[in-house]
């Protein structure tokens, strides 16, 4: 990964955290929602952790991130999209079964 992509991701999520709290009002309640104690949000936020924020940074990104679906054609969530991509084959219904199937396949699949 180049460094000027490391800058964005890092730029990236702290924006997201930002927009957060602005829309919920309140770091305890983001840091809620991604698992983390508020102090610790906040030092990362500010860069003063003391330990790796690589999994702070993913986990932000993970759950506030949103992109283009190729598929649906519409903005979704990290998350949501890791929700199709890992739940079972719909084999009952044709229409889920190519969403299925397109995720199975899409650059944004987890490990892809």
């Amino acid at each position: 990964m180049s460094d000027t992509v490391k800058l964005h991701l890092c730029k990236e999520w702290k924006q997201l955290v930002y927009a957060r709290i602005e829309e919920v009002g309140s770091m305890t309640k983001v840091a809620k929602e991604l698992g983390y104690a508020r102090p610790s949000l906040s030092l990362a936020l500010n860069g003063k952790y003391k330990g790796n924020t690589h999994s702070i940074e993913q986990k932000v990104l993970e759950t506030f991130g949103q992109f283009e679906c190729p598929f649906l054609k519409r903005t979704i969530s990290r998350l949501q999209c890791r929700t199709y991509q890992e739940r079972e084959a719909p084999t009952q219904n044709p229409a889920e079964m190519r969403h299925w199937r397109s995720c199975q396949n899409c650059q944004y699949k987890k490990g892809a």
